[in-house]
């Protein structure tokens, strides 16, 4: 056994990094995640405003405590100002669909009750006797009722549970990167030296072919954000919507974000323009959000693997299992790890080949 290892040692010990990496992973997203989320955002958080805190450190020659309280709050202000709008603008298409609810609601009463005059009559021609049409209005009526009396009770509770919990994890996550960015060298070296030493040996041959992944990741999601930016701002250019140019960087940042996406901002807009009577909006919104979903799909495959060296059909699988496995995380968690094992393939056989 001790001489199989020896004669196989670079690949045994990179298969079983891989393993390791992947269980880590599985084990994290699928079991740690909901205890840990906080402070994996805290580290996304921080490894995004690492160049920014490097600018501040090199440049004005700032202490990095200063330079990540600074970088956080610049971050922060940023994200306020960003929330504001959005809940200004929530606010007032609120206060538009109250004043204007009851015609819609009026209106909604006439066409179902002319689509049962038109299904009765329907039925008296085609259909026997016996045979009874359910009456629309008293199904929607059930539906709505059953909606309201499912939000109520323990649903209200449950809302408002959740609500506190985002808060607290939203602080948790600002709270953990600023550590993340002040004490970024401190942490890792303590993490890197807590591992078996085999383990470290294999991330410190794969660093440098991981952080190139890495930065090609990263250029892929810039070029689809653009793609993305470029059909919002068009389209909504096109419904001569004054806040084009705002509304389609925000998709394009919601873009980098899975679970959320423009889908987030979209699809309950164009619902809200179909429920106000507005149907060109609502379908100029569909139209947006169908564009900007196909041509995603259609690119990302081809882009992340072009900016991180592995065939389109390699990150398209990445894709998909990642989804499979870990949901709508897989988006991201997927070609990350695709890029770990390319850093790890890399740095065992690049130099033997």
């Amino acid at each position: 056994m001790h001489e199989f290892y020896f004669r196989n040692q670079k690949k045994v010990d990179m298969i079983l990094f891989v393993a390791l990496v992947a269980i880590t992973a599985i084990l994290f997203f699928r079991v740690l995640f909901p205890f840990l989320s906080p402070f994996f955002f805290g580290l996304i958080i921080a490894l995004l405003m690492e160049p920014l805190v490097k600018f501040f450190v090199n440049r004005f020659k700032f202490k990095r405590w200063i330079a990540s309280l600074l970088c956080l709050a610049i971050f922060l202000a940023a994200m306020g100002s960003l929330g504001v709008w959005l809940v200004n603008t929530l606010a007032r298409q609120v206060i538009a669909f109250e004043e204007s609810a009851p015609a819609h609601v009026e209106e909604i009463v006439t066409r179902l009750e002319e689509a049962n005059q038109w299904l009765d009559g329907f039925g008296e021609r085609v259909l026997p006797a016996n045979v009874q049409i359910p009456n629309i209005e008293e199904m929607a009526l059930s539906i709505v009722s059953t909606l309201i009396s499912g939000f109520g009770g323990d649903q209200g509770i449950q809302a408002v549970t959740n609500v506190v919990d985002f808060f607290i994890n939203l602080v948790l996550a600002f709270v953990s990167a600023y550590f993340f960015m002040a004490d970024r060298k401190r942490i890792f070296r303590t993490v890197r030296d807590a591992l078996p030493k085999w383990v470290r040996n294999q991330a410190d041959k794969s660093k440098a072919g991981l952080t190139r992944a890495l930065g090609g990741y990263f250029r892929a999601q810039g070029i689809l954000m653009a793609v993305v930016a470029i059909i919002s701002i068009s389209g909504l250019l096109i419904m001569r919507n004054p806040y084009a140019l705002l509304l389609g960087l925000l998709f394009a940042v919601l873009d980098f974000l899975p679970i959320l996406g423009p889908t987030l901002i979209l699809l309950p807009w164009a619902l809200i323009s179909l429920v106000m009577g507005d149907i060109q909006q609502a379908i100029g919104l569909t139209v947006i959000f169908g564009v900007i979903t196909v041509t995603r799909q259609v690119l990302q495959p081809k882009i992340l693997g072009a900016q991180m060296g592995a065939h389109p059909l390699a990150s398209l699988m990445s894709i998909f299992i990642g989804f499979r496995i870990f949901g709508l995380l897989g988006f991201i968690i997927g070609p990350t790890l695709l890029m770990i094992f390319i850093a790890i393939h890399e740095a065992n056989f690049s130099k033997t080949t």
